[in-house]
């Protein structure tokens, strides 16, 4: 090691040069940029100082850590990127940057921020989840608009709900009409009903089209629902250009943060469910029977037993602890798992009735079928809510809700035009494949059709037609030989042609049978007469579509070298196709046709459009033409056919024009200016997966626009109003930065490991772009090396590398392509070697160093690849009991913390996938509330209007675009800053300091040059406008359109003078003492370690030093616990100071030297720090050791006599011997094993083993143990 580190010597002298090199270059710039250790730019100086104010321009030049430093650099050279060519650019400037609030810490700043916004409404849902809801009406009023019910009070009409806190619902007759039909809602004081106007009108022309007043429009409002965004759809008051002043908060969400589960998790807890139910049906069946007999005759009758129904749900919750900690996502469910409340669920399906009458006639019921909700909604909230700040408790995390809860997408009546002429053109499409699949079944029937058996295929010879079957339905004939009146449907047709026949409802309510054939059809490939590398296809029920191919051995090995996998047929389908597959003396093989899944998996449609490249090579071929045809227009429909039910049904309300049902605009002008505006409140839940990403089923899944696709222009329809514009952004490899950002804070520096590296500067041409690098490991395009990248982010393993290789090269063969995966894993992730073992566990210093933080099974550590640091420390996230995200402190749901789960079943990649897309939701909550400050700093008319994950779009007026373009800068730039001083790095690279293009456009588009033109869309939409920083910068004066007067700022920020914040410490890199940071380092320098051999080396050493930095700490400890106690006896007898107690002079005299040699030295410090530096514990160490020990008994003096007088001697005794009431965790365990180390490492180890030995000596004094061992090491 020692040789290792002398040869890169000299290398990283060369780097130091290359970077004063590089600082010289750049003198043509206003300013030297700021380049760190590594060649990573910082911000320019002035930029740095308005961000960190408390942090010097000058800092970064003196890493904390030099030996971390070196470290970094060592890595950076063995993976080729140290001294690489780096971007350097003028260092940017912004005039009249906005101060932080507090001018103190970016964490401060977010802090304040998050308090503030959360005001009203955190205190308003404190206060009513501290109240109880009054009891329910037993009858409601059925009158249209809202009544009152107080209690004592008769029911009192009102034009919206009076308090400002409320837990509301609405239900819908959704077969009719999206429109409420009626709602309930309840405050502290009283209930509240409305009623449609349109069931009192009870008729069939009756319209549906009103909304629910609720007066949060300028008033605040706190409303509590259960996925809420469905009732906010039917508020009067979200219908306008501004935002409401309601804070919807939604159970849901909360739940789902809380004690969600993940997709993985779901069949199990639903088998769990299913068992639950099944013993509880078995005890309710027990109780309902009248004598012990008829018990055990039903008991007797039953295949499942109780007993062995109880024993498998109490081994499921052994196997499986986290059944019992989450639950599926329906308020049923929810509100039994967290209240035991049994939601009766069958009185909904009356609002499945088109008949306006049914629910006139069950309206007391439906009535308090909606109230039952909103009194569960309540009662879950009320149990989450406290949980929900315990675990997710920062401020930015609960006022970001209100925000996200209130998007709305403004569009105009061309969105009708738009669903119809997709449909058109998709019916159109539908009919045209059908039309031809039709035409080929005629052909086939037409000896049927025209009674004329010379017709007739010859289809026992043909491949395709021989699957198919053909036995003739024969007309059913009486004895006399008449046929019967009533006959079977086509007789005389063949089966498979008139199970193509399907029961269609027409248009009158009448329902015929219609021929019913498409693409998806199992019988088309056959009619198609389809073939796979020019042999027929077969369709098998156990494996799916295969090809036959004879039995010849360089055949197979042909077919077999191309990665085809043999068809293992199941018993049934190889008695079926035994002839078959022995015709005529000649043998046949099947193999499967691939599956994009993997091999595992069954090819059940040739006909998809993933297998439209096939068509393209020429591996799937057809006798006709126009079979590719078909699969184009199968592909051409494909977008609208998976959408098309989600896009009609979106809840679009249009202006009204007399301002009736509803008022979009505060002015006349903007109103008349757009006449056709129409308004879609998404269905968008806050926190809608464990991670609290936000979800929404039709716009944050919405594709771009593409030319072969109907209907994908969907996003374009989103239009700003006149007057205003779309500004937005997305931020650049979010959650890769983030990953890469977590590896970085471990050396202290931006770049400081390869994969922060790469994505802070990683360039093509200079071979160092991390998606490039993995492209050339695996041979394929960089963009799908993007897949692989983030997938293994994600943590997903090798296996899933290897499916997807061999999707992206189906000729590499599984052992091909599971040695490349591996080969991409051991470079990336690297090797894995055991750090921890469970016996360590039992010594001090690791349990000192690491608490409960590594799974007490032992610590596996990735070690050797250029990703390993990361890989460990978002192992080390997700596996701690209590893991949180880094800079939000976000906490994981209660079904994937680690002590509700087995190691069996850990669900690591769950949680891996959760340490960084939580945070990735940290980066989204942070951003847009940082938007929320400066929009309202600089009075700026702008409001969210949608997330989607790693992009933010606002609507702003059109006089304020570039202005809320810096603003958005500005806040990615102190959400980059936020994550950075999180995770202790008070520096920002200028390279992600931005976002690379703020779009400025009037359609909602990924690309604001995208012309949007499919073929349901014919017409160009004009292209938008995307600015760089510079460009941003020219337009605003390099930020003069940030100047504001000092006075108002200053009363601004009056604000927030009065919140209190209280530092907190980071999740990661807490402050550690210098011999805790040398060991810590020394585990850095393991994981970057490729040799096997080397690690175990650095195994060692690191162990050496954690028993260091532990005795260190034990020092620490007992230093300031004795002064503590001393200083508090001497408090105590200050008044008898000047006496001592008779019996004193004999108490002490069975004190021994040691007792009353420390009894006297810390006396002597009392009053003073004590210093526990190593230098002075090497000389006080060093004195104590030259004190010869004597018979004679060092008496104290009088005043110390005084002050231990009230203390037993055995007492006294007792707190030295065992560390002085050292905290049970730091105490040291019994009987630590100590070794010698082998001479070859003395030098390197030398002035650890020798604070080591000073420490275990004066250790083993102070504790009365008199092995003193030199040199040890763990």
């Amino acid at each position: 090691m020692t040789l290792l580190r002398s040869t890169l010597r000299g290398t990283i002298i060369r780097h130091l040069s290359y970077t004063s090199r590089l600082r010289q270059a750049v003198k043509q710039f206003n300013e030297p940029p700021r380049i760190n250790q590594v060649g990573i730019q910082y911000l320019s100086e002035d930029l740095h100082l308005k961000v960190f104010p408390r942090v010097p321009s000058t800092s970064y030049l003196n890493h904390p850590y030099p030996q971390l430093l070196d470290e970094a650099r060592f890595q950076l050279e063995r993976n080729g990127l140290l001294g690489k060519k780096t971007q350097l650019l003028e260092p940017i400037n912004i005039s009249n940057f906005p101060q932080l609030v507090g001018n103190n810490t970016l964490d401060e700043h977010f802090y304040k921020v998050g308090a503030h916004a959360s005001e009203p409404y955190r205190s308003m849902c404190h206060d009513f989840l501290k109240q109880s809801l009054p009891p329910r009406p037993k009858a409601w009023e059925f009158k249209s608009g809202w009544t009152r019910y107080a209690p004592n009070e008769p029911p009192q009409p009102v034009p919206y709900p009076l308090e400002d806190a409320l837990v509301f619902d609405v239900e819908t007759q959704y077969k009719r009409s999206p429109f409420a039909v009626m709602a309930v809602c309840a405050s502290e004081k009283a209930w509240y009903g409305w009623v449609s106007p349109a069931l009192l009108e009870a008729s069939p022309d009756a319209s549906y089209e009103h909304l629910i007043p609720m007066n949060c429009l300028h008033n605040d409002k706190l409303i509590l629902g259960y996925n809420v965004s469905y009732d906010r759809a039917r508020v009067l008051d979200e219908y306008n250009i501004k935002q409401s002043q309601a804070f919807y908060l939604d159970g849901m969400a909360l739940h789902v943060a809380t004690s969600g589960i993940t997709s993985q998790q779901r069949p199990r807890w639903m088998k769990h469910k299913k068992n639950k139910r099944k013993l509880q049906e078995l005890m309710n069946e027990e109780d309902s029977t009248d004598t012990a007999a008829e018990t055990a005759a039903i008991f007797s009758s039953m295949k499942t037993d109780f007993t062995d129904m109880q024993e498998e749900i109490d081994s499921d919750l052994i196997d499986d602890p986290w059944l019992s900690k989450g639950s599926t996502n329906s308020l049923a469910n929810v509100a039994e798992f967290h209240c035991g409340i049994k939601l009766q669920k069958e009185t909904r399906d009356i609002f499945e009735t088109l008949e306006t009458s049914e629910i006139i006639d069950s309206f007391n019921d439906l009535m308090d079928y909606c109230a039952m909700d909103v009194d569960a909604t309540f009662a879950v909230i009320k149990h989450l809510f406290p949980r929900y700040e315990s675990k997710i408790p920062h401020p930015i995390s609960f006022s970001v809700l209100r925000h996200m809860g209130t998007l709305f997408l403004p569009t105009t009546k061309k969105w009708d035009e738009y669903v119809s002429t997709a449909e058109r053109i998709y019916q159109d499409n539908r009919e045209q494949v059908s039309d031809i699949l039709k035409s080929r079944a005629d052909e086939l029937i037409q000896f049927a059709v025209q009674h004329d058996e010379s017709l007739k295929p010859d289809w026992e010879t043909d491949p395709w037609l021989k699957q198919l079957d053909w036995t003739i339905k024969e007309a059913r004939i009486k004895k006399d030989g008449t046929p019967y009146k009533k006959q079977s449907f086509l007789i005389g047709y063949p089966n498979w042609y008139r199970e193509l026949f399907k029961m269609v409802e027409l248009s009158d309510g009448t329902k015929e049978k219609q021929l019913n054939i498409t693409v998806r059809t199992r019988i088309t490939p056959l009619l198609l007469r389809l073939k796979w590398e020019g042999e027929p296809l077969i369709w098998t029920d156990s494996q799916g579509w295969c090809f036959k191919v004879p039995y010849n051995d360089d055949r197979i090995a042909e077919f077999e070298a191309k990665n085809y996998n043999q068809a293992r047929l199941s018993e049934e389908d190889l008695e079926k196709f035994l002839p078959e597959l022995q015709d005529l003396g000649q043998s046949y093989v099947l193999f499967k046709v691939p599956h994009p899944g993997g091999p595992k998996k069954r090819c059940t449609s040739v006909m998809s459009k993933s297998y439209l490249k096939y068509f393209d090579n020429g591996v799937l071929s057809s006798h006709y033409e126009y079979a590719k045809e078909i699969l184009g227009l199968n592909s051409m429909a494909s977008y609208w056919m998976g959408n098309r039910n989600r896009i009609m049904d979106q809840f679009v309300i249009y202006q009204d024009p007399e301002n009736k049902k509803n008022q979009f605009f505060q002015t006349p002008e903007q109103q008349s200016s757009n006449p056709d505006m129409g308004i879609i409140i998404p269905k968008f839940v806050t926190m809608g997966t464990i991670t609290r990403r936000a979800t929404e089923n039709t716009w944050l899944t919405a594709s771009n626009a593409k030319a072969d696709r109907i209907g994908s222009e969907l996003k374009s329809l989103i239009e700003a109003p006149k007057g205003y514009v779309f500004v937005g952004a997305d931020v650049d490899s979010e959650e890769l930065w983030i990953a890469s950002l977590i590896g970085d804070s471990k050396y202290l520096v931006h770049g400081g490991c390869p994969l922060g590296w790469m994505t802070l500067e990683g360039e093509k041409n200079e071979g160092t772009d991390l998606h490039l690098k993995t492209a050339e490991i695996l041979g394929i395009s960089r963009n799908d090396a993007k897949v692989f990248n983030y997938g293994r982010i994600y943590g997903a393993g090798e296996k899933f590398a290897g499916t997807l290789l061999k999707q992206c090269n189906p000729t590499l063969s599984d052992a091909e392509a599971s040695k490349m995966a591996n080969e991409l894993y051991t470079r990336t992730k690297g090797s894995r070697g055991k750090f921890l073992y469970r016996n360590d566990y039992n010594k001090p210093e690791v349990s000192a160093l690491y608490g409960e933080e590594a799974p007490k099974n032992g610590l596996l550590l990735y070690y050797g690849g250029t990703e390993s640091i990361v890989f460990n420390a978002l192992e080390e996230i997700a596996g701690n009991p209590e893991p949180r995200t880094p800079v939000l402190g976000a906490g994981i749901t209660d079904a994937l913390s680690v002590g509700n789960l087995n190691s069996n079943n850990s669900y690591l990649t769950s949680r891996i996938n959760w340490t960084i897309q939580s945070s990735g939701v940290d980066y989204l909550h942070l951003l847009i509330m940082s938007m929320d400050y400066l929009t309202k700093l600089y009075k700026v008319d702008a409001r969210l209007l949608l997330t989607v994950h790693d992009e933010v779009r606002y609507l702003v007026h059109e006089d304020d675009k570039f202005k809320i373009a810096l603003l958005l800068q500005i806040s990615n730039l102190w959400t980059r800053a936020m994550f950075s001083e999180q995770l202790s790095i008070t520096e920002v690279p200028q390279s992600v300091a931005f976002f690379l293009e703020v779009d400025v456009d009037k359609y909602l588009r990924k690309d604001v040059n995208a012309s949007c033109v499919t073929p349901s869309n014919l017409e160009a939409k004009a292209p938008g406008e995307s600015l760089t920083i510079l460009q941003l910068l020219e337009k605003c004066g390099h930020g003069d359109i940030l100047k504001l007067d000092p006075e108002y700022v200053k009363q601004f920020n009056k604000n927030y003078e009065d919140i209190k914040f209280e530092p907190r410490p980071t999740i990661l890199n807490s402050n550690t003492g210098k011999s805790d940071m040398k060991a810590r380092i020394k585990r850095i320098e393991l994981e970057g370690s490729e040799d096997p051999d080397l690690w175990r080396i650095l195994r060692r050493q690191c162990f050496d030093l954690m028993k260091t930095a532990y005795y260190e700490t034990l020092e620490n400890n007992v230093n300031k616990t004795f002064k503590q106690k001393l200083k508090q006896k001497l408090k105590q007898k200050l008044v008898t100071a000047t006496r001592a107690p008779k019996d004193t002079q004999d108490d002490t005299s069975s004190m021994n030297n040691t007792e009353l040699k420390y009894i006297s030295k810390y006396t002597k410090r009392a009053t003073t720090a004590t210093t526990t530096a190593t230098a002075a514990s090497s000389t006080t160490t060093a004195s104590a050791r030259s004190t010869t020990p004597t018979t004679t008994k060092t008496r104290p003096s009088a005043p110390l006599l005084s002050m231990i007088s009230a203390m037993s001697i055995s007492a006294m005794r007792r707190k030295i011997k065992v560390g002085l009431s050292l905290p049970e965790e730091a105490k040291p365990a019994p009987n630590v094993k100590r070794r010698y180390v082998s001479e070859q490492f003395q030098d390197d180890m030398a002035p650890t083993i020798s604070l080591n030995k000073i420490l275990t000596e004066q250790s083993n004094q102070m504790l009365g143990n008199s092995r003193r061992p030199s040199r040890i090491i763990a």
